[in-house]
């Protein structure tokens, strides 16, 4: 093999590194990790202890092995429920439940108690879990809030506004799913959507540049397919820098072992519109079937 060949191999390889290094760096991980140092009562680790995290609603399942100093580390975990196993002969094993929510980085001690491993200690209640590895802020939109909370035509980035620091800026008219305007109006400890927010889908960047008007969302899923978001409003994580304003990471829906589905209709009529109050007041009225400013209420009915 010549000098040329090698040179031409290793100009390859460095091409393809920096390929996969740009292609990593344009997305942002959605998913959790629980990670954390199995000990005994003492305090000294135990090194060799298996850990399974396994999902509450796939059975999918992971296990790892702590190493010599008793630390174990479990990653890219779709946001859900996790049951927690940790086992060694010569300890009681220990099982818990424990939520992981979008881009959580959870860290988990467990103290192992001294017995046979056919005995077992659950661990039925906790406080949240203090998140020490990111220095990140923001607000989780979970699943209960998005199917229960009233949503402005079926739009989930309505609810972007609960997150404390989240100013809204936009119309209240223009929040429907379409409104890719409307639904990114909105500052962020005082950095408007001019400013640079960032919308992602399951860790794929989903943000429209619109030129001098900043960023904004690409494409509004259903409501129905959302499983939660995150809103963060002070990122300190490189894989976010691309903007000064905020960061909306969305994990969609994945699934589970039970079969079920979600049917639902919006209905908008002349018979279930209400006039705006504003209009109402000044004596006024505007079609709802006014396709710039529709003013009809929705129906939403949803059978499961």
């Amino acid at each position: 093999m010549n000098l040329r060949t090698v040179s031409t191999k290793l100009a390859l390889s460095f091409v393809l590194l920096m390929g996969l290094t740009v292609g990593s760096a344009t997305a942002q991980e959605f998913r959790g990790s629980i990670s954390g140092r199995v000990t005994d009562p003492s305090g000294a680790s135990v090194p060799g202890s298996q850990v399974t995290v396994t999902n509450t609603a796939t059975n999918v399942s992971n296990t790892v092995t702590t190493n010599e100093a008793g630390v174990y580390t479990v990653l890219y975990l779709a946001p859900g429920r996790y049951g927690v196993v940790a086992e060694l002969s010569g300890f009681k094993k220990l099982q818990q439940t424990i939520e992981v929510r979008v881009g959580d980085k959870i860290t988990l001690d467990i103290t192992l108690e001294v017995g046979s491993v056919s005995e077992s200690v659950y661990v039925t209640a906790e406080a949240s879990l203090l998140q020490t590895t990111s220095a990140s802020a923001g607000q989780v939109i979970d699943r209960r809030r998005i199917s229960e909370l009233p949503l402005s035509d079926g739009n989930p980035f309505t609810l972007v506004r609960l997150t404390p620091g989240i100013g809204y800026i936009g119309d209240l008219k223009f929040s429907r799913p379409f409104d890719n305007n409307g639904s990114s109006d909105f500052i962020a400890d005082g950095v408007p959507r001019a400013g640079g927010h960032e919308f992602t889908l399951d860790g794929v960047p989903n943000t429209d540049d619109n030129g001098a008007s900043g960023n904004r969302v690409a494409f509004i899923p259903p409501a129905d397919a959302v499983q939660e978001f995150k809103v963060e409003t002070a990122s300190f994580d490189a894989q976010q820098a691309h903007g000064a304003g905020a960061t909306v990471n969305v994990a969609l829906k994945t699934g589970t072992n039970g079969v079920h589905g979600t049917v639902y209709e919006f209905v908008r009529n002349d018979v279930l519109s209400g006039n705006d109050y504003f209009l109402n007041r000044a004596g006024t009225s505007i079609s709802p079937r006014c396709w710039e400013w529709p003013r009809s209420s929705s129906r939403s009915t949803r059978w499961t």
